[in-house]
């Protein structure tokens, strides 16, 4: 499932928007979480809370106080996400080198036209693949639950017990160990960085020597004897200065 922003405070524009996704996806067989936000203030409100976006389609002149490119300066500098990609919209052509240092992916002048969404989404899913609709299930006496991969930030063990937190503020436990979740995991996605935490790599924004930095605010311990591991999947990852230990 991809999660998709639309950011403008023209609430006819961004429904229109909406609408054309969510044709696209019905005819390319993907899955979209779309959410329509109003102003800049909004979206980071939600992002600082945790929200994670694949995409945000991002008016550059609102109403308020901050511009699309305010924004994205904070979701690129301050918040330091660069997995969130944008797209910005304006009525106007003038602003190639204020946007340049957002790292746009790319830029779409108004009306948009539904072909211009299209060829937006085919080559988002050409440049950073088709996501797979994974789900993590488990068990509480005897009913049982399942949430998507995604949502999740981490597993927590504590004693007997293993907690999942997600990105909208929710912890569910179960009775396991932390081997058995890893084994169920894509080692890819989730790393094992202490004895007590595995972590989804999608939603850290910093890794530091002794602890990484989650979107929402958290920071969770990195132990002595998971270190080198995590160090070893960053240098194979080749990612770059929010990637490096301090």
């Amino acid at each position: 499932m991809y999660r998709i922003g639309i950011c403008d405070d023209e609430i006819a524009f961004g429904h229109l928007v909406e609408g054309y996704l969510q044709e696209y996806a019905r005819r390319a067989g993907i899955r979209l979480d779309i959410t329509v936000f109003s102003s800049g203030e909004e979206y980071l409100k939600l992002l600082r809370e945790g929200m994670i976006l694949d995409l945000l389609f991002l008016d550059i002149e609102f109403g308020g106080s901050m511009d699309g490119v305010k924004v994205g300066e904070m979701l690129r500098s301050d918040l330091a996400n660069e997995s969130t990609q944008i797209v910005y919209v304006s009525a106007m052509e003038s602003y190639a080198l204020q946007l340049f240092r957002n790292r746009p992916m790319d830029f779409l002048v108004k009306p948009v036209k539904k072909q211009d969404i299209e060829k937006v989404m085919k080559e988002y899913i050409r440049v950073f693949g088709k996501k797979r609709d994974a789900v993590f299930g488990y068990k509480i006496g005897r009913r049982r639950f399942r949430v998507a991969e995604d949502e999740i930030l981490y597993f927590q063990c504590a004693g007997r017990k293993v907690g999942i937190v997600t990105g909208k503020g929710e912890k569910a436990e179960f009775y396991g160990s932390m081997e058995e979740v890893a084994c169920r995991l894509d080692e890819n996605r989730f790393w094992r960085i202490h004895k007590s935490y595995i972590v989804n790599v999608s939603h850290v924004s910093e890794f530091r020597a002794k602890e990484v930095c989650l979107n929402n605010g958290e920071t969770l311990p990195v132990s002595r004897s998971f270190r080198e591991s995590v160090q070893e999947k960053l240098l194979r990852e080749r990612t770059g200065e929010e990637g490096k230990w301090e």
